[in-house]
């Protein structure tokens, strides 16, 4: 019964802290999408820079790279894009994971790591 009672104000208590709890999280948004996150293809011809967002800002080609015009250069090419592409992601998801969890931490939120480790 005890547990129920606690329960229950801890739901009251985030309630009443709402307001507080979303502004912080709108805040966290906003510095995402403004936190760049470079990632690079193996052979470092290719560069994708995102935001935490995941949203792409921008991808950069070696001009020697992208003058290739053989078949198999294209495929490398085409390969080493992907690469960078999902290098980017995975920096711009351990980025936000780690703001996500430092603003529920700054309004008391408990977020359990298997929710975290969703982000990544």
């Amino acid at each position: 019964m005890f547990d129920k009672l606690k329960a229950a104000a801890g739901v009251a208590g985030l309630l009443a802290d709402l307001p507080r709890i979303q502004a912080k999280f709108t805040e966290t948004k906003e510095q995402l999408g403004r936190i760049q996150c470079t990632g690079h293809s193996r052979c470092r011809r290719v560069r994708a820079v995102m935001n935490a967002r995941i949203e792409l800002i921008a991808v950069d080609i070696d001009p020697e790279a992208a003058d290739a015009a053989a078949p198999a250069a294209r495929a490398a090419l085409q390969s080493a894009v992907t690469e960078a592409i999902n290098d980017a992601i995975a920096h711009a998801r351990r980025e936000a994971a780690t703001r996500v969890a430092d603003a529920a931490r700054e309004v008391g939120l408990p977020i359990p790591p298997q929710l975290l480790a969703q982000l990544h």
